[in-house]
C-alpha cells in the first residue's frame, strides 16, 4: 500500500461498522481520477471518516489521505449569527487542524457544504483556502433548494464510477442549500467546471481552485 492517512477533527481511522446499503454510479468522478499521475505523490483531504473501501481504492496511488469529521463538529450545531465570520473561520480552521504548508491536490467534499448556511460557508471558504494550490480539484453534491431532500449518508468510493453508500449515525444537521451561483459566489475558492443533475434532484459537481 503506498498511500498514508491522516486524520483530523476527531477522526477515527478505523473502519465504520455500518454496512454499505446501496451504490451510486457517478459519470463525474472518472473523468478527476483520470487526470491522476500515478508517478507524482498526491494529497487528498475527505470530509467524512476513513471508510475501508476509499483507503483501498487510493492505496493504488503515491498519496497521502486526509480525513476530516466534520460531519460531527460542533461548527454545524451553533447558531452562525451568534459568531462573526472570522470567528467561525477560526473554530473551522482549529478543527481541521492541518499542518502548515499543506496542500491538497484533491478535495471530496460530498454533501458537506449543504449543511453550511451562508455566513459557514465563507468561513469554510477562509479556512480552506490557505491549503489549495492553483491546479487543486474538487468533488461535492449540491443541494439547490429546500425541496430537494437527501439522506444523512455517508460516502465511499468502491470503484472510479461507483461509489459506495452508508447511513450516517446520528441526527442529521441542519441543511443549508445553495443554488449555483450562490455556491460560488460563497466558496469563491473554487470555480465549478462541470456540473450533473441527478434523478434525486441532487447535483454532483467538479470543482477547481480559483486562486
Amino acid at each position: 500500500m503506498n498511500s498514508m492517512i491522516s486524520g483530523t477533527a476527531g477522526v477515527g481511522n478505523t473502519p465504520v461498522e455500518s454496512p454499505v446499503t446501496r451504490t451510486q454510479q457517478t459519470l463525474l468522478f472518472p473523468s478527476l481520477v483520470k487526470k491522476i499521475n500515478p508517478d507524482r505523490r498526491l494529497s487528498v483531504l475527505e470530509i467524512g471518516p476513513a471508510l475501508p473501501e476509499t483507503i483501498e481504492f487510493f492505496s493504488e496511488y503515491k498519496c497521502r489521505l486526509h480525513f476530516a469529521a466534520m460531519y460531527s463538529d460542533p461548527v454545524l450545531q451553533v447558531e452562525s449569527s451568534e459568531f462573526t465570520e472570522e470567528e467561525l473561520a477560526e473554530k473551522i480552521s482549529r478543527s481541521l487542524d492541518f499542518q502548515e504548508g499543506t496542500r491538497f491536490d484533491l478535495c471530496l467534499f460530498w454533501d458537506f457544504l449543504n449543511y453550511l448556511d451562508d455566513k459557514a460557508l465563507r468561513a469554510f471558504n477562509i479556512a480552506i483556502k490557505p491549503f489549495l494550490h492553483k491546479s487543486t480539484r474538487a468533488h461535492a453534491f449540491t443541494v439547490r433548494t429546500l425541496n430537494t431532500s437527501f439522506s444523512n449518508q455517508q460516502y465511499g468510493i468502491a470503484q472510479a464510477h461507483m461509489f459506495s453508500i452508508r447511513p450516517r449515525t446520528g441526527k442529521q444537521a441542519r441543511t443549508s442549500p445553495h443554488t449555483q451561483a450562490i455556491l460560488v459566489n460563497l466558496l469563491s475558492c473554487f470555480d465549478i467546471d462541470q456540473g450533473m443533475l441527478l434523478p434525486d434532484g441532487r447535483l454532483e459537481v467538479l470543482m477547481t481552485a480559483s486562486l
